[in-house]
C-alpha cells in the first residue's frame, strides 16, 4: 500500500471510529444491540477494514463488547455497571474540576466563560423537554471537556473521556421516550442558579457537588426504572 493509500484508509478509520461513538454514546444504537462488520460497512461508506479497526477501539473503550465469532454487542448497562460509574464520576470528577479551574490558561478561561454564558434553562415555562435536557447534557460535558484539558493531566483526561462517554449514554438511555422526572427537574434548576453565566472562578464553590449529586440521581432513576412493574428497563 502506497503512503497515500495509507493515510486515506486511516482517515477512514478514523471517521468510521467517530461515526460509531457518537451513535453508540447517543444510543442510536443502543445498550445489547447486536453489531457485525459487514452490517455496518453496508450501512456507512467507509468499508470494511476501517470499521473493523474501529470497532476494536471502540472495544478498548469500553463501548462495545467483541464476541469471537459472533460480532460484537454494545455494552449494556445493569445495576452493577451504574453503581461502579458513579462512584468513579464521584472520585474523578470533582478533582478534575478543582485542577482545570486551578489551571486554566486565560484563552481557557474565555472558552470556558463563553460556554457558561450559553448555559441557559432548557425552557422557559418550568418544564423540560427532553431533546432540550440533552442539548444541556451535551453542553455539560463540553465544559468539562475545557476543564479536563486545562487539568494538564493526560492520565485524569483519559479517564475523564471514557466516563463521560459512559455518563452519556447513561443519561440518554434513562430519558430516552419518557418525561423528564421530577428529581432531574429540581437539579438542572440548580445547574443553572449556580452556572449559567457564571465566571470559571464562581464555580468551583458548587461544581463539585453537582457533580456528584448528578451522578447519583442517574443511580437513582436507574434503580427506579428497572424496580417499576412493567417498566422499559435500559438494557
Amino acid at each position: 500500500m502506497t503512503d497515500q493509500g495509507a493515510t486515506r484508509e486511516a482517515s477512514l478509520t478514523q471517521q468510521a471510529y467517530a461515526t460509531l461513538r457518537t451513535r453508540i454514546v447517543t444510543c442510536e444504537l443502543p445498550p445489547g444491540s447486536s453489531l457485525t462488520e459487514r452490517g455496518l460497512a453496508r450501512s456507512t461508506p467507509y468499508g470494511l477494514t476501517p470499521i473493523r479497526r474501529a470497532l476494536a477501539r471502540l472495544d478498548r473503550d469500553g463501548l462495545i463488547i467483541t464476541l469471537p465469532r459472533a460480532g460484537y454487542v454494545v455494552s449494556p448497562l445493569d445495576a452493577q455497571d451504574v453503581s461502579e460509574l458513579v462512584e468513579a464520576w464521584d472520585l474523578i470528577g470533582p478533582e478534575l474540576v478543582r485542577l482545570g479551574l486551578e489551571r486554566l490558561s486565560d484563552v481557557q478561561a474565555q472558552e470556558l466563560a463563553g460556554l457558561l454564558s450559553e448555559w441557559s434553562p432548557p425552557d422557559s415555562d418550568g418544564g423540560h423537554q427532553l431533546e432540550a435536557v440533552l442539548r444541556f447534557s451535551a453542553l455539560s460535558m463540553r465544559v468539562f471537556q475545557v476543564l479536563a484539558i486545562a487539568s494538564a493531566n493526560r492520565w485524569l483526561r483519559s479517564a475523564f473521556e471514557q466516563l463521560s462517554d459512559q455518563m452519556s449514554r447513561l443519561w440518554v438511555t434513562l430519558l430516552k421516550g419518557r418525561e423528564v422526572p421530577e428529581q432531574l427537574q429540581q437539579l438542572i434548576d440548580r445547574w443553572n442558579r449556580h452556572i449559567a453565566g457564571r465566571q470559571p472562578e464562581e464555580i468551583a464553590e458548587h461544581l463539585p457537588q453537582l457533580i456528584k449529586d448528578s451522578g447519583r440521581a442517574a443511580r437513582d432513576l436507574f434503580h427506579d426504572l428497572a424496580t417499576t412493574p412493567g417498566a422499559h428497563r435500559p438494557l
